[in-house]
């Protein structure tokens, strides 16, 4: 990656083809926070496969000065992912026992918001930016390999985005670990997370992030040169 200089930017990162340019330095704060902040900026919310691509990318040279800046965020702290999570319990209903995934949730009033009326419409148009997957994969500790096998993790970060997660759980000192449910009792909505905590344990894969953490780091994608 490179850095333009004035309102700094982080370059050329290869993602599903062709090239992501993220602003610099990151955004913090709760997710409704760093929503915003990003909004006023006239940029894009990174969806999970963007924030692959992310420290994919910094991972490739993570001694570099902006992409050290990164991993850190990501050992330290955590990175939102702009990547909604509405469980469902088993039920009657069209789509249940499962969790719908979209991209670029609403957030109203700094906390995130899912419609699951709307969901299941998108899911039945073949929305790409809407997912449903059945409760029965894989949860907590497993493989690099499992993980980027795991459909939970397919749809959240697509094939590509699931490669390079499972490439950056490889690099930590023990397997990663998902942290997502195997079934809920009642609809729950929560965020995803990035974290990676280097001194003994490995990366941490959240789909059950809360929103009001004060504690996470994002950056904004910037659509067009």
């Amino acid at each position: 990656m490179e850095a333009k200089i004035g309102k700094s930017y982080l370059t050329k990162i290869p993602h599903e083809g062709g090239k992501l340019t993220f602003q610099y330095p990151a955004f913090k704060g709760t997710f409704g926070d760093v929503a915003e902040q990003i909004d006023k900026e006239w940029l894009k919310r990174p969806t999970s496969p963007e924030i692959a691509s992310l420290v994919y990318d910094a991972w490739k040279n993570p001694k570099g000065e902006y992409e050290s800046e990164v991993l850190d965020i990501l050992r330290k702290n955590w990175i939102w992912e702009f990547t909604g999570n509405f469980y469902l319990p088993k039920s009657n209903d069209e789509i249940n026992n499962g969790v719908i995934i979209e991209y670029n949730p609403r957030v109203v009033n700094g906390r995130l918001s899912m419609d699951k009326n709307y969901l299941v419409k998108r899911l039945n148009e073949n929305d790409p930016n809407v997912r449903f997957v059945p409760f029965g994969y894989k949860i907590e500790g497993q493989t690099p390999k499992e993980l980027e096998k795991n459909p939970y993790i397919v749809a959240r970060y697509g094939e590509e985005g699931a490669e390079k997660i499972a490439e950056i759980a490889s690099k930590h000192s023990s397997n990663p670990y998902l942290w997502s449910f195997g079934s809920v009792d009642k609809e729950t909505v929560r965020v995803s997370v990035l974290n990676g905590n280097f001194n003994g344990s490995g990366l941490n894969v959240d789909g059950d992030g809360r929103d009001d953490n004060n504690k996470g780091y994002s950056f904004g994608v910037r659509v067009a040169d």
